[in-house]
């Protein structure tokens, strides 16, 4: 390696540092980010558990001691 090569990577790494800095000096901001992101997921479970409880809901209730389950409570919930 020579002398340019080396000097082109000492620069590129001054800058990977300054950059990387940057990132831990918002802590503030990564607190917020890490709030939506978690919000995001929230959201995006209760959409992906409710398709999948929709189409396989109907499947489920053909199942004999989940239809008595099902009904028993329906039953409990009348009186």
């Amino acid at each position: 390696m020579d002398w340019e090569d080396s000097q082109a990577i000492t620069e590129k790494l001054d800058k990977l540092s300054v950059e990387v800095s940057k990132q831990h000096q918002s802590l503030g901001r990564m607190f917020v980010i890490g709030i939506v992101y978690g919000i995001g997921f929230f959201v995006g479970s209760a959409i992906i558990a409710t398709i999948l409880l929709g189409i396989l809901g109907p499947l489920a209730g053909q199942v004999p001691w989940i239809h008595d389950a099902f009904e028993t409570g329906l039953s409990l919930l009348k009186h």
